[in-house]
């Protein structure tokens, strides 16, 4: 029955199932993780879309993007505003009321199930990259961990993850659909048994992937590195959670003092380095003689380079950056600067006229100017030469800026060894935001199969393992100090390594069977329409 001849109240209830169906999907990002839910609601969103004009199509997909985006991400309510998060809603739900319009145009065709898995990976990419950067948190692949597919992560990358997840979704709306047009008995029994076999399939790839393990490799004369890891806490939350001048300063050197206490008396091995989170001082070091002298003495105390973040002052007026700073005695060696930047966070669009309009995006400050060279530090650490990878907060959810620190180039002379995330989730205390960047960065160890040290103003500082399982993450609203000795790695995995390819398939092999099957379709003859034209 198509939607031209439905009661207006069944419409209704359709267009309510693909809101639903959309926060189904939610419902499986972190930090509830209920990823059944994932290609139900796919499916669901599918269903709803078929049988239906490409208009309705259209307005169905956009529900559904609705109702997705504003469970999963409600963490932007409780951190910015609900305007926030209304208006992000508002434009992440238009990616996928494209992929209801193509299915509504190519549903009395073989081809809708090809052509909607091909748009929806556009937009996922697209998504990710545009407008201001994108906003790539909405990834189906990122609520994969932990299932039969997340063990494919360092052999296909998230986007070939994400394809199975969406894939999934689209075989169970087919087994669905496909049940209901055959005798009784067999609505239950086919949609059953076929979805058994996609598990069992799944579950089988899954397992095949898992001798996929590299070994260490450092390419020096050391295998392993011990790195300290500081979470200082800060007094608030919101946009002061940073509390009054200098300290933040203040309480990462409390921290590093009693890590130091910690070290003396036999409780901790000596550390190769010490890292710090991002904003572990508040004001610039690089200029603020207070502020570098608080570090110069926990540099003394610990007696290792100490990996600051830091806000710096510059390169232009009204401007500033996020920085990894590498702090020796001889001054800082070698710099970071964060490359993924938050719009309206860190950053205001079109600011001379904005801020007139809305007055309370002055709040956001001085500019930040984004980094253009990959994460990785070239330092001495423990006397020997070592390249660092640093990702700092948002970087982590950016797939050119983590493959970029993974392999490195000509000016860094290699790819990461060791890995660390340096980031402050303060803004953002008691959300959701926190437990998926945590996931996010669960995903991205995965995929390189490379230990990641984290280092947070206030949760979750710890030590991640190549799968991606927490080893130790500190409580929230403590300060913590810990030591982790990791292997030094170099190997690329084909993830890393084939990323750009997984981004072209992804799109280009369902859209090629698309065409496939409409080709196919013409060659049946004329009495086979492609589409039908829906009744008045």
């Amino acid at each position: 029955m198509t939607d031209t001849v439905r009661p207006r109240k069944q419409r209704w209830a359709i267009h309510a199932g693909a809101l639903i169906a959309g926060a189904a999907v939610g419902l499986g990002f972190a930090p509830v993780n209920w990823w059944p839910l994932v290609p139900a609601g796919v499916a669901g969103m599918v269903l709803t879309s078929l049988d239906a004009k490409p208009r309705t199509a259209l307005w169905r997909g956009y529900l559904f993007g609705a109702g997705m985006c504003a469970v999963a991400f409600r963490w932007v309510a409780g951190a910015l505003g609900v305007g926030e998060l209304a208006a992000l809603v508002a434009w992440l739900a238009v990616w996928y009321a494209l992929v209801g319009l193509v299915i509504g145009l190519a549903r009395r065709t073989p081809a809708w199930g090809a052509a909607g898995i091909a748009v929806w990976m556009a937009g996922e990419w697209a998504c990710a990259r545009w407008p201001l950067g994108g906003f790539g948190w909405g990834r189906l692949a990122y609520t994969a961990f932990g299932t039969p597919f997340a063990p494919l992560f360092p052999l296909i990358s998230a986007t070939g993850v994400s394809v199975l997840v969406v894939t999934s979704g689209f075989l169970l709306a087919w087994v669905v659909r496909t049940a209901l047009a055959r005798p009784k008995w067999l609505r239950l029994v086919t949609p059953v048994g076929l979805s058994l076999c996609f598990f069992l399939g799944s579950t089988g790839a899954a397992l095949a992937a898992r001798p996929y393990d590299p070994p260490a490799n450092p390419g020096s004369g050391r295998s392993e590195m011990t790195v300290a890891v500081v979470q200082g806490n800060v007094p608030g939350k919101g946009i002061n959670a940073l509390g009054p001048i200098y300290t933040m300063e203040n309480n990462h050197l409390s921290a590093t003092i009693l890590l130091a206490a910690k070290i003396a008396t036999g409780k901790a091995p000596e550390p190769d380095f010490v890292v710090w989170p991002e904003n572990s001082t508040a004001t610039d070091p690089l200029t603020n003689t207070k502020t570098a002298g608080i570090v110069n003495l926990a540099q003394d105390l610990v007696g290792t380079p100490i990996l600051v973040g830091a806000i710096t002052m510059g390169p232009g007026e009204d401007q500033r950056q996020t920085a990894g700073l590498w702090w020796t005695p001889q001054g800082v060696t070698a710099t970071y600067h964060k490359r993924n930047l938050v719009p309206f966070g860190e950053w205001v669009p079109w600011k001379s006229v904005l801020v007139k309009l809305v007055p309370d995006l002055a709040y956001v400050g001085r500019q930040s100017v984004a980094g253009d060279t990959p994460g990785v530090l070239r330092v001495s650490a423990g006397g020997s030469p070592l390249r660092v990878g640093d990702m700092i907060c948002f970087d982590v959810a950016y797939d050119k800026t983590f493959d970029e620190m993974i392999t490195g180039d000509a000016t860094t002379g290699g790819g990461a060894q060791v890995v660390v995330v340096q980031t402050s989730n303060a803004m953002f205390t008691g959300t959701d935001q926190m437990a998926q960047q945590a996931r996010i960065t669960s995903i991205r160890a995965l995929e390189a199969r490379r230990e990641i040290l984290i280092a947070t103003t206030n949760s979750s500082a710890g030590l991640l393992d190549s799968r991606g399982n927490v080893v130790y993450a500190s409580q929230m609203r403590h300060w913590d100090a810990q030591v982790f000795t990791v292997p030094l790695r170099t190997q690329i995995t084909p993830a890393v390594a084939l990323r750009g390819w997984f981004d072209l398939a992804s799109v280009a092999v369902p859209m090629l069977g698309a065409l496939v099957a409409l080709a196919w379709r013409v060659r049946r003859g004329p009495g086979h329409a492609i589409l039908v034209r829906e009744a008045e």
